[in-house]
Parts: structure tokens; sequence; C-alpha cells
């Protein structure tokens, strides 16, 4: 079977997951191409895919504007083939109900605003590159990430990803698209009924 993955990023860390996410289907036995949506090479279509999955990463409130574009112009592929989507964020790390909350919340409207609903979603907490920062942003970042209760010593990266929830998330992704479980169940991983 091929796979697409096209994800967007802005420091790196949904490129990681996106990766990732590619080597574990590898490693199932089926082909995968992973592009970052605005890299995306002439004539690549969704359609002659058997599954897609889109990434992208959250920065104040809203997903890159490549990954809106890429969804809108596949649309009806993406309607017409097993699909999942994850978003990336520092908040999604927040142990905080509400903010857990917020975030989904996000997701939801941005799912909505584009007229996609994905077999499979879910929220990813990211990284936060301290190192790679300039000193304001540095300061602003260490000032939110403290409020959320997260961690605030600047002087090296934090990978907050939980990477057994992305297996899991692939896992579920591979079984939708192997027809291992039906398609028309559509509902944020975590509250999935998985067979």
């Amino acid at each position: 079977m091929r796979i697409l993955i096209v994800y967007g990023t802005g420091e790196g860390q949904t490129r990681k997951i996106a990766e990732t996410l590619g080597g574990q289907i590898r490693r199932a036995d089926h082909h995968v191409e992973v592009h970052r949506g605005d890299q995306l090479p002439e004539g690549l279509s969704p359609a002659a895919c058997d599954g897609v999955l889109v990434g992208a990463s959250l920065h104040a409130g809203h997903h890159q504007a490549y990954i809106r574009r890429f969804i809108r112009r596949h649309l009806s592929d993406l309607r017409a083939v097993p699909s999942a989507f994850y978003s990336v964020s520092g908040s999604a790390a927040s142990s905080d109900p509400a903010a857990q909350a917020q975030i989904r919340e996000l997701v939801e409207v941005f799912l909505a605003e584009e007229g996609w609903q994905p077999d499979r979603w879910a929220t990813f907490a990211g990284a936060i590159p301290y190192t790679r920062y300039g000193s304001l942003k540095r300061w602003v970042m260490r000032r939110i990430i403290a409020r959320a209760g997260g961690p605030t010593d600047t002087s090296r990266d934090w990978e907050l990803t939980d990477w057994e929830e992305v297996a899991r998330f692939g896992a579920g992704f591979l079984e939708l698209v192997e027809g291992k479980v039906p398609s028309t169940v559509r509902r944020p991983v975590g509250q999935e009924l998985l067979s």
C-alpha cells in the first residue's frame, strides 16, 4: 500500500513526528512518502494513495497556511481514502484539563473550517528549543511556559512528545488503511474504540 504523509512545521518537531510515523509505516511493509507541505513534488497526487496523514504545528492558535491550502486543494481525495490529522504544540503537554480542552477545540475548529473529517486525529506535545530561540523569543517563551507549568531551564532544549502516543496513533492509522477497522467512525485519539 502507498501512504502519503504531508506536514507543516515551524521548528522541526512536526517533521520529526512525520518521519517517525513514516518509519513505522515502512516497518509494516508499506510504501510511504513524507513531504513538507510547502515543498511538495510536482505531480504529487493524494488520489493515488491508499491513505493520507497530515500533520501541522500550532503557533499562536493557527496551523500553517500551506497545510490549509493542501487540505482545500485535495479535500475530495482526503475524503475518499483513510485519512488522519495530527496537531503539534507545546501547549498539548499541559496537565491542565482546560488547556487540553482548548487545544482540542482549536483542532476541531480548524478541521470544521476546512470541511474535513479525518478518520482519526490527535494532538501531540511538541518541543521547546530554547537554545535556538533569539533572546527575546526565549524570554517570551519562558514566561508563557512557566505559566503553563512547563520547563523553564533555557540552557537546553526540551522534547515533550510522548513517542508511545505517536506510535499508538500510527498503529491505529495503519489498521484503518489495512481495513482492520472501519473508517466511518471519526473520533479523536484517546476517544476511539479500537477493535
